[in-house]
């Protein structure tokens, strides 16, 4: 034994601990691969890590939850409804162009523009009234109403910033085969279902990050992506099965990363489609779900009960609500009540697009079972989801992870229940009219009093079915110094991301 290893464990973290002398290159397995590079069509959990490197933004969230500047070194409030950012001069994108007002004013104009067929990111600036260019380093947002979110919302979806001539010259199908950003990496190659290439960008305003190439691998079922991590052959990997953490944690050259999500895992419901239509039917469901049992026994206690739909670390998240509850006698008793008539419930689960999805699916379908529900889990591929979600083609409920990409609940329930929102399977006059309200509201007491309101509509109807708010996971390389960060972002800036040196 060395150390209290094996002789054989002993000599492998003598290698490995003596590879990170001459480390390079980072290797990034994820549970599923991209199916965009544009960041306006691709929001995904697959595409997050991979967009924001790629490209930047005006701000930066770091992981500690507070904005930095990014592309933008200072903003103001000119008046209550005017914001001015300058930008950083000197920056480049990947193909020698400069950074300026100009490709700003041209990347937010794209989200919201009609033309751009759907965009993911639609909703993201929905009080932007208009984009002035008065310099070329000087970017004038005027918003409909007073925003105090404004630059919040210019660090998440949405707020990547492209090179407009480049993009025009070549449009934006060839675009999205060989983009061009500004951020720490620079695209090489993608190779679908296999990998995605980058060179670190050298010349990157923050300095070159401490890699020379980092790729990011599809490998969607665990087992092989914790294998490929204990191996050696990737050095970080993402979505970690509760039940696997003490294996990667003990394992002589790895460890483990853990961050609270900034969001929710939930049952995203179509409820245009009967019997989904009724909301004491949706009542029913989330009351036979026993969150107590499968935070327990799938994700061993590493998770939180949610108690509506806005996650815990949020502004306006109410602590005196209680945590959802399990009652299966009242589930039954609501289905009663809805005239449910046996009708089937399709339960679109996918594998690898949250962590636990498939068995937490089939353990939720099996207590739908118990009360009397006719169900069933039906496994679609991720390409498939991703066609269904632009289309708002599900049969019925599918997994989302709904991230908080303000830290506000204007940038989670708002921006995915809203009107246009990635979620809007139902309207309700009173929840839209509150909504509006408290995006245009400065005053925190009407927000806070509106949110309230809006979770009690929420909580009746249940656009969403909460199950989680779970802490997650990645596996890493001992010789990998990095933070994971709250919202799903693999972040790689050198703030965030070194190899350690021997």
């Amino acid at each position: 034994m060395v150390g209290g290893l094996s002789a054989a464990e002993g000599l492998l973290a003598r290698v490995v601990g003596a590879q990170t002398t001459a480390k390079t290159d980072l290797v990034v397995a994820q549970s599923g691969d991209i199916s965009k590079l544009d960041p306006h069509l691709a929001t995904g959990v697959w595409a997050i890590p991979i967009t924001f490197n790629l490209y930047d933004l005006l701000t930066i969230r770091r992981p500690d939850g507070k904005l930095y500047p990014g592309l933008a070194t200072e903003w103001r409030l000119l008046n209550p409804t005017t914001w001015q950012f300058r930008l950083r001069p000197g920056v480049k994108f990947h193909n020698g162009e400069p950074v300026t007002s100009a490709d700003v004013k041209f990347s937010i104009d794209r989200t919201y523009d009609p033309n751009v067929k759907v965009s993911s990111v639609r909703t993201t600036f929905p009080t932007v009234d208009r984009v002035e260019t008065p310099d070329a380093l000087t970017v004038v947002f005027h918003t409909k109403h007073p925003d105090a979110l404004m630059p919040a919302r210019l660090a998440f979806y949405g707020g990547h910033i492209l090179p407009k001539k480049y993009f025009e010259a070549v449009g934006a199908e060839a675009f999205n085969q060989k983009p061009v950003g500004c951020g720490p990496l620079k695209f090489v190659e993608w190779v679908k279902d296999e990998r995605v290439v980058f060179d670190a960008y050298r010349d990157y305003w923050d300095g070159k990050i401490d890699a020379e190439r980092v790729v990011f691998r599809p490998i969607p079922e665990a087992a092989p992506r914790i294998a490929a991590l204990l191996k050696g052959e990737v050095d970080l990997i993402t979505k970690v099965p509760p039940d696997h953490v003490d294996r990667i944690a003990k394992h002589p050259t790895t460890k483990v990363g853990r961050a609270l999500y900034a969001g929710l895992y939930v049952l995203a419901v179509n409820s245009k489609r009967p019997p989904l239509d009724n909301p004491k039917v949706k009542q029913a469901l989330s009351l036979a779900i026993d969150r107590e049992a499968i935070i327990k026994e799938l994700w061993h206690g590493q998770g939180i009960v949610p108690s509506g739909p806005i996650a815990q670390g949020d502004t306006h998240f109410d602590s005196a609500l209680p945590p959802l509850k399990s009652d299966a006698a009242l589930a039954r008793q609501r289905l009663k009540e809805s005239g449910y008539k046996g009708e089937e419930i399709v339960f679109q689960s996918t594998v690898g697009l949250v962590s636990n999805d498939k068995p937490m699916a089939e353990a939720i379908v099996a207590m739908w079972r118990d009360i009397g529900v006719t169900a069933r889990v039906e496994i679609i591929e991720a390409s498939v989801r991703a066609q269904m979600a632009r289309e708002k083609s599900f049969k019925g409920i599918f997994w989302s992870d709904p991230v908080s990409s303000l830290g506000d609940p204007d940038g989670m329930m708002w921006r995915l229940l809203g009107p246009g929102g990635f979620l809007d399977y139902w309207r309700h006059p009173r929840f839209d009219e509150l909504g509006r309200a408290a995006q245009s509201s400065v005053d925190e007491k009407v927000r806070g009093d509106a949110y309230r309101e809006m979770t009690q509509i929420f909580l009746e109807h249940l656009p969403w079915i909460p199950v989680i708010q779970p802490i997650e996971s990645y596996g890493l390389q001992r010789y990998v110094d990095w933070r994971p960060h709250p919202t799903q972002l693999i972040e790689l800036r050198r703030f965030n991301f070194k190899f350690a040196r021997t």
